[in-house]
């Protein structure tokens, strides 16, 4: 039996039709304007994860825990707009590291996916 895109489609609701989602891995500053991965992290996190919650210096593949416990974690009922997109943004990064796309080490997520979050009124174009 042979599973197909279609199938993966039916099963988990996602759509197949639109931009693909894929990351940046190379020539990272080409794409970003000359941004740096920490540049990114602070304008799109608000926060910048430290060396040791980075994989390596040159990997950047965070931990699962780093976006728990720093960006995701527990929202506050007067939370600005500013800190519900970022807690939306930590929360998302989990399910792409956690649950669609993750790791050998089910513990971690690659940065690359990072800058697809950045406007999330442009995620609902994407397979």
């Amino acid at each position: 039996m042979t599973i197909t895109l279609q199938d993966v489609a039916y099963q988990l609701g996602l759509k197949i039709d639109d931009d693909p989602v894929s990351g940046c891995i190379g020539g990272w500053e080409q794409h970003y304007q000359g941004w740096t991965i920490k540049e990114l992290y602070e304008q799109i996190l608000g926060v910048v994860p430290s060396p040791k919650d980075r994989q390596s210096q040159t990997k950047w593949t965070m931990k699962l825990s780093w976006f728990h416990n720093t960006v995701y974690g527990e929202l506050e009922q007067d939370a600005t707009e500013e800190r519900l997109m970022r807690y939306t943004r930590g929360y998302i990064m989990q399910l792409i590291g956690g649950i669609l796309f993750p790791d050998a080490s089910d513990s971690r997520v690659h940065f690359r996916w990072l800058p697809l979050l950045e406007n999330l009124d442009a995620c609902d174009r994407l397979s």
